[in-house]
């Protein structure tokens, strides 16, 4: 593999700067004992602008107000100062959407600017903590900042496909002594349900020697890989939803993954478990083709294969029309040669379990393979089941921008299962 300590630097999109912000300016609190005297004083007040007064203190009331910067911040106000949910356009353009604190000062929030778009932690009109940003010329950034610049982990992926990850300082991803491997250049994933309780998908990274391979049991390592999508499982039967599956569909869009969601099939009312997922499971553009896991008990199988078959049938056939996208069928490629082979299911991608690292799966149309359960990764506290893209990352998205859900899907209803 290429030696590409410090790949995102490319000729063609350099490492953009880091964002820099407009600092409004916000009215320093008043003298509000002054100004209560005065209104008591006044023989104008009334009871109706007294009570707009106290709305106005305790921040109960909503206006929209020019600052002497030009700028101009619509939201709720609190003693003089921004409190809660708020919009601020700045004199020269920015758009920022965000929550103030009792402090008066921006916590967290959008900014909308000429070159870039942030979202996430802020202090003092920079960004703090966790946070993305989509830069003007195609690079995004997700991960963590301290006072304005990249600080922490974090992955940074050009508009080309060239990706760094890594422990960031100060701006700068510094090389790691004895790195052989570009990431990317290996597509890892996870796959996740109610066993591995509450991800910190903010930390999540796995450990890979120095030639960038992850392997099972790996539990800590200086070479990190990022993870690049998620399956995240969504229903199983027709009457059971995973309670962690909002959470963590949220969680990996907001953290830079592509992400999907499984179903976990069982021999019952299969129109029942065509509703239950599409009723639980909206995807958007950009996301992974819906996934059936086929895994029931070989002892169940050896009696109903035929019936096991035709309600995965169902269920594809009805998803696809739901979703417009083909969906990828889940097993293991010992149950695809015993029980799916020449079973119509040759149209089908495969993501395929096999726990033998030395050979992958011999399956038609594999695209993922699924090679350990006894994963360990940055941000979960339980093992997990690690997954690999059979290609580079530049085959992956193009895998997502031909297979994967559009943007302009089609929807039909699930009323008519």
């Amino acid at each position: 593999m290429k030696n590409t300590q410090n790949p995102i630097n490319p000729a063609d999109s350099p490492l953009p700067e880091d964002p820099q912000f407009s600092r409004p300016f916000i009215p320093k609190k008043r003298n509000n004992k002054a100004r209560i005297a005065f209104m008591l004083l006044s023989l104008s007040v009334t009871l109706c602008a007294l009570t707009y007064f106290v709305l106005y203190q305790t921040g109960h009331i909503h206006i929209t107000r020019e600052l002497d910067d030009g700028s101009i911040f619509s939201g709720y106000w609190k003693m003089g100062e921004p409190f809660g949910e708020g919009t601020l356009v700045t004199a020269d353009g920015e758009l920022i959407e965000g929550i103030w604190g009792d402090d008066g000062q921006l916590n967290s929030g959008v900014v909308v600017a000429k070159e870039f778009t942030y979202m996430g932690g802020l202090k003092n009109y920079l960004p703090q903590g966790y946070g993305s940003c989509h830069y003007k010329n195609g690079v995004r950034y997700h991960g963590f900042w301290q006072d304005g610049k990249k600080n922490g982990l974090g992955k940074i992926v050009s508009p080309k496909g060239k990706i760094g990850f890594g422990q960031w300082k100060d701006g700068e991803l510094p090389p790691v002594p004895g790195q052989k491997y570009a990431p990317g250049e290996a597509v890892y994933g996870i796959d996740v349900s109610n066993h591995q309780y509450t991800i910190d998908w903010e930390q999540l990274a796995l450990y890979a020697d120095s030639a960038g391979t992850v392997e099972a049991n790996r539990k800590s390592s200086q070479f990190l890989q990022p993870v690049l999508f998620a399956i995240v499982k969504s229903t199983e039967g027709a009457d059971w939803q995973a309670d962690t599956y909002q959470r963590n569909f949220e969680e990996a869009k907001r953290c830079g993954i592509v992400r999907g969601a499984y179903h976990f099939l069982r021999l019952s009312d299969i129109d029942g478990q065509i509703k239950n997922f599409i009723d639980h499971t909206v995807l958007e553009p950009g996301d992974l083709p819906p996934v059936l896991d086929m895994e029931l008990d070989k002892r169940v199988m050896a009696k109903n294969k035929d019936l096991a078959c035709e309600y995965a049938h169902k269920w594809l056939v009805a998803i696809e029309a739901h979703y417009g996208v083909k969906p990828i069928l889940y097993t293991y490629d010992s149950y695809y040669n015993d029980y799916l082979k020449d079973k119509g299911f040759e149209e089908y991608d495969f993501f395929i379990a096999r726990y033998n690292p030395a050979t992958q799966p011999r399956v038609p149309h594999l695209e993922i393979w699924q090679f350990t359960e006894d994963g360990h990764a940055g941000g979960i506290s339980t093992k997990v089941d690690l997954d690999l893209f059979m290609g580079d990352y530049h085959e992956f998205e193009k895998f997502i921008e031909e297979k994967g859900i559009p943007d302009t899907p089609h929807r039909s209803s699930s009323s008519k299962i």
